[in-house]
Parts: structure tokens; sequence; C-alpha cells
């Protein structure tokens, strides 16, 4: 069957644990660590933290259930079809909600993510934003159409080393060249908020003493890791047991090392754009970096252009990864189980690199009609897609009381809870309208995903109960009858 191999591809385990890696940490490490480090200081440690608590619940837990579900129904190749297997669903409506949310809101964040890339290119190679946009989005969309799950496992391992290699490489060079003391120097002539022991402490941020909300804050932020469909659609690609454990080493071991080394880059990065006025963008942050460290010697020249192999890298990673998710959901959740349109399976393969050019074309137009960008634009989509599909899978995953009824309110209530304690403000406070996140100090995270735990706990028991079937199969993968 073309659409499984094309989904899950035929990697082996450490290809596949370095996919999921590569996937999460390209972006938000590569790109966002180092900035926010730079911007905020070292107390941006509690959100890494969280990332590091998403990816041990998910590799300790989640990917052996997920993975047992799979070997069970071989047409288990997306999350859609796990819900609607787990839960039974005939009627075709929990496949198509989730398929809907895992194809809409990811393709606005691919366009958001497009977006950035393309502003840092133009400041850095002055290339027009619109070719760039044009060109990754179908190039990307195309070569994952073409080429399915393959395209990132087996380029993965020289992706992994370019980035790790490449960010050891530059932490090295800064620090031989311009010398640890002027740099601590430099970051002491910047406008840094507090002291500069104040800003390398992880219990300060923005130079302000962290409170208990900021921490609940700061860690809730990377959990939103764990709904990320295609690092836990790669699940459904292991053999067993032993090869997750081995994508979990390989993980552990390469996120420790990555974070590490780029904890370092944004530390320092303040005394190497000095004496540059601090930035709050992501683009001017990375194209200053390239010229500062292009301008710093000859070898320097060399040195940013691997620094912008790295950034660009974390963003192809980033929309590879949403692009391979996306068209395997439109194609197998909503053309073919969906009937939208009578399928020749015969043509599958023509059919998905049809489905990834429309899907490409659709970002880039979304990218080139967005005007004002931020990284608190991403997060906000980023959340909801979290805040819906991880408690969710969570829930199915632990529970066996829930059923179809629940994992649709999860999935509704999820997406629509951050917007709503982010931005309605419905509350009052001292005569002013507050919001939820306002009253109680902390970002909107937490109380989405508690809320939508309430609610599909609350919708399963006021509806009728499980059959049998699902509560047996729930218990098999539970106690590994099937292992």
């Amino acid at each position: 069957m073309y659409i499984r191999k094309f989904a899950l591809g035929d990697a082996s385990p450490i290809e596949i644990g370095l996919t999921s890696t590569v996937f999460l940490t390209g972006f938000i490490g590569a790109v966002i660590l180092p900035f926010y480090l730079y911007l905020f200081g070292a107390g941006i440690f509690w959100e890494f933290l969280g990332v590091s608590i998403c990816i041990l619940i998910v590799w300790n837990f989640e990917s052996y259930r997920l993975m047992r579900y799979s070997k069970k129904s071989l047409r288990i190749v997306t999350l859609p079809g796990y819900f609607e297997y787990r839960f039974c669903s005939k009627g075709y409506f929990v496949r198509l909600l989730t398929a809907v949310e895992i194809i809409v809101i990811p393709i606005v964040i691919s366009a958001l993510v497009l977006k950035e890339a393309a502003i840092v290119l133009y400041k850095v190679l002055g290339l027009p934003q619109e070719f760039i946009i044009t060109a990754m989005s179908l190039g990307i969309a195309l070569m994952v159409g073409i080429f399915g799950l393959d395209l990132f496992t087996k380029t993965v391992r020289i992706k992994a080393i370019i980035m790790l290699l490449g960010v050891i490489l530059l932490v090295v060079f800064l620090l031989y060249d311009i010398g640890l003391n002027k740099l601590i120097r430099n970051m002491m002539e910047m406008d840094i908020l507090g002291s500069v022991s104040d800003y390398m402490n992880i219990l300060f941020h923005d130079g302000k003493p962290l409170m208990p909300s900021d921490y609940v804050s700061l860690i809730s932020m990377g959990l939103l890791a764990s709904g990320m469909p295609f690092m836990l659609g790669l699940f459904f690609a292991e053999k067993d047991g032993a090869a997750i454990n081995i994508g979990k080493i390989i993980t552990v071991i390469y996120i420790f090392i990555f974070f590490s080394s780029l904890a370092c880059l944004g530390t320092i990065s303040r005394g190497v754009l000095y004496p540059h006025k601090i930035t709050n963008s992501v683009s001017d942050y990375i194209s200053l970096m390239y010229l500062q460290i292009s301008n710093i010697s000859q070898i320097g020249k060399m040195t940013a252009f691997i620094y912008m192999i790295i950034i660009v890298l974390g963003f192809i990673t980033a929309i590879e990864g949403a692009f391979h998710s996306i068209i395997t959901s439109l194609y197998e959740d909503i053309i073919c189980c969906g009937r939208v349109v009578r399928v020749d399976h015969r043509k599958d393969k023509r059919n998905v690199i049809i489905a990834a050019f429309f899907v490409g074309i659709a970002t880039a137009m979304i990218a080139m009609g967005i005007k004002n960008l931020s990284i608190g634009l991403v997060l906000v989509f980023l959340g909801a897609l979290g805040c819906s599909i991880s408690p969710t899978l969570f829930m199915s995953l632990i529970w066996k009381r829930m059923n179809k009824f629940g994992c649709i309110a999860g999935l509704i209530v999820g997406l629509g809870s951050v917007p709503l304690f982010k931005y309605a403000a419905i509350f009052d406070g001292d005569g002013v309208k507050e919001t939820l996140c306002d009253i109680i100090g902390i970002n909107s995270v937490i109380p989405s995903m508690l809320f939508t735990v309430f609610m599909i706990m609350v919708v399963s028991l006021l509806s009728p109960e499980p059959d049998e079937k699902q509560v047996e199969e729930f218990l098999e993968v539970k106690h590994r009858i099937m292992e």
C-alpha cells in the first residue's frame, strides 16, 4: 500500500530517533533558543526544561502504546486514523475533525515560519521575499510529495551532524577570536536589565527574579511539543519496543549536547552583537549575527556561512515535518477515507504529488498575505494545536472510559481554549476587564490543557460507555499482551 510507505517510510530505529530529534530541535533549537537567550537571559532554561519533560513523556509512554496500536491495524498511519480506530468511530466525524486540525493549523504555522525564513534571507542575501517563499514552499512540498518520510529519514544523519558540529564550531570560533574577557565586557556595555550575573542566572528572566507563576508559564510552553503530529506519527513506523529504546537514547544524547551548545551560542551572542542595540526581532537578530561574524576576520566569512546553513536547516526541518503530516492526512484522511473523490489507488504516487503541490501553493499564498509577523503569533497557533492534540491523545492512551464523544470534546475545546483564555477579557479586575491569564498570572497553556482534560472526562462520563472491543484492545495495549 503506497500511502503506508509514503507515511512511514523504511527507516532504522536510529534514523527515526534522529528524525524526531532534528524536527523538534531544528527550528525551536537552532533558530529560537539562541535568540531567546540573547533576549531574556538564562532564565529561558525553564522553557526548554519543559521541552525535555515533554520528550520524556512522549518517548517513555506514548511511543510504546502508539506503536502497539499501529501493529493492531496496518491502516493506522496518521493520528486521525488512530483516533478513528481507538474509538471505533464509524461515522467518520472523529477522523475528519482531527484531520482538519492537523491540516489547517500546521499550514498556517508553516506559512508563518516560511515568512520568517523569507525575511531572514532577504536581509542577509537580498533575495526577494516572494521568490524565497515560492521556491521554498513548492520545493519542499514537492520533495516531500515525491519521497515521503524517506526524504527526512535518509538525510537526517547529515542534517544532525551539520547542525551540531556547526554550532560547536561557531562557539569555539567566537570564544577564540573575540576572547571570553572581551565578550563579557561587551555584555556589560549592552543594555542588560540587571547585572551580567543576573542575565546568566537561570533564576532570573529578563533581569527580574522568577516567581512561581513564571516557572509554570515557562515550563508549560515546552509541553506544547507533545502535540506535534509529525513527531507523534513517527511512532507508527516503529517495529517494536527495542527500536523505540534505541531512538529514545539517541534523542536524549543529541538534545542534551545540541541544546547545551546552542545555550553557549545564545549567551555569548550579546557580546558578539555589541554595540548594536537589543532587538526583539528574530530576523534582525539572525542577520546581525551573520554580519558581525562575517566581519570578524577572513575565517569569519566562512563561519558566518556555516551559521546561515544551520539557520536554513532549522527552517527547512520544521517545514518538511509539517508538510509531511499535512500531505499524509490530506490524502489518507480527507481524500481517500472521506471519499471526497473517487481514487484510483494504482495512481497513489501521482495523486500524492498533486496534493503536495496544492499544499505548497496554499502555504505560499498564506505566507505572502502575512503582513505583521511575530514569534508570539506562531506560538498562539502552536499552542492551539498542542492544547488540542496533546491532552486528547494522552487521555486516549491512559483512560479506558474515554469514548469518541470525549475525543471530539477534547479536540474542539483544546483548539478554542488558548485564544479564549489568552484574549477574552471577561473578568472584572479593579474596574478593568481582564483575561483569565491576567488574573492568575500565567500563560494560557496550563489552563487550556487542564480545561481540555476536564471536558474530555465530563463528556465521556455523560455519554455511553465504550464497547467491549475498545476496552479489550485498550487493556491489551496497556499490558503489552501483543508484544
